[in-house]
């Protein structure tokens, strides 16, 4: 058996560690782009409810 093969002291305890921080920011940014798709849907959605009672409240010009 080789060095690499005991996997265990610090740089074993190091990649652990920078694994378990890279699953999380990969799982922040995801959730941050959800939230961000969720917010952008809402608003046109808003804007889809309000823009025909703002075109048929306006006067007509004819």
């Amino acid at each position: 058996m080789s060095d690499r093969d005991s996997g265990g002291g610090f740089f074993g305890f190091m990649e652990g560690v920078l694994a378990l921080i890279g699953a999380l920011t990969v799982m922040g940014v995801v959730a941050v782009a959800a939230s961000v798709f969720a917010w952008e849907m809402e608003l046109r959605k808003s804007e889809q409810e309000t823009t025909p009672a703002e075109s048929s409240a306006a006067p007509s010009a004819t």
